[in-house]
């Protein structure tokens, strides 16, 4: 019961409840998105910065506030500095790499933002806190409904086998199509095979999503000469 009560004196145990509000908060976004670090990550994050702040705030009282080796060991601001630091590795693990699509960087922003928002929440700026949760919670959702509205630059690889003597007409026809498709053309690359009078073409383009369409590559299927598409991310 002392050690409660010495709790609520600090406040610590406000700054402990609004912690696992605030961080449930985020953490409950990630999880409802189903993204690999969710509720228990955020919350658990969000507790260790609160208790380490207010550990370390708690032992200066207790080494006595004149202490000059209890203010340089005891720091909050080092102690805040090595929180971020150290967040840096379960942010890390949340990072999901499948050739050139990333995934998990939003969850591993809002990881280090509860390990900050714990700092501030142990420091006792509780307007701030939860003025700026309030402000996550929005990007989180409000921008994610405009940057599905928001059409992407796309890298994509056009390869086509073709005959060998087609080779010219082919590209000509291709670069047409793409041109009427908007689509921008990068690099085409040639390979030949001598003893069977074939042709390797790869189109690198460059092009927003709402252009690439099925159709697109069964116009490009549709020139003679023409024996093989394939597409595939750059």
């Amino acid at each position: 019961m002392e050690e409660w009560a010495r709790l609520g004196e600090s406040a610590g145990l406000p700054k402990i409840l609004l912690s696992l509000l605030l961080a449930g908060l985020i953490g409950f976004e990630r999880e409802w998105k189903g993204r690999p670090a969710g509720l228990r990550t955020h919350v658990l994050v969000c507790l260790g910065s609160t208790i380490m702040l207010i550990a370390a705030q708690r032992a200066i009282i207790d080494f006595g506030q004149t202490s000059d080796l209890a203010r340089l060991v005891l720091d909050p601001n080092r102690i805040a500095a090595g929180i971020i630091t150290g967040i840096g590795f379960l942010g890390a693990g949340a990072i999901l790499r499948t050739g050139d699509f990333i995934r998990g960087l939003t969850t591993a922003a809002t990881i280090w933002f509860v390990a900050a928002l714990g700092i501030v929440i142990g420091n006792g700026a509780f307007s701030l806190a939860v003025v700026s949760t309030v402000i996550v919670l929005l990007v989180l959702e409000g921008l994610d409904i405009a940057e599905h509205r928001i059409p992407q630059v796309a890298y994509r690889i056009i390869s086509l086998h073709v005959a060998g003597d087609k080779r010219q007409e082919i590209e000509a026809g291709c670069r047409r199509i793409l041109q009427e498709h908007g689509i921008r053309v990068q690099d085409v690359l040639y390979s030949l095979d001598l003893t069977l009078s074939d042709a390797e073409l790869a189109f690198h383009v460059r092009t927003r999503t709402q252009k690439w369409t099925a159709g697109l590559i069964e116009q490009i299927s549709a020139l003679e000469g023409v024996r093989h598409v394939r597409t595939g991310r750059a």
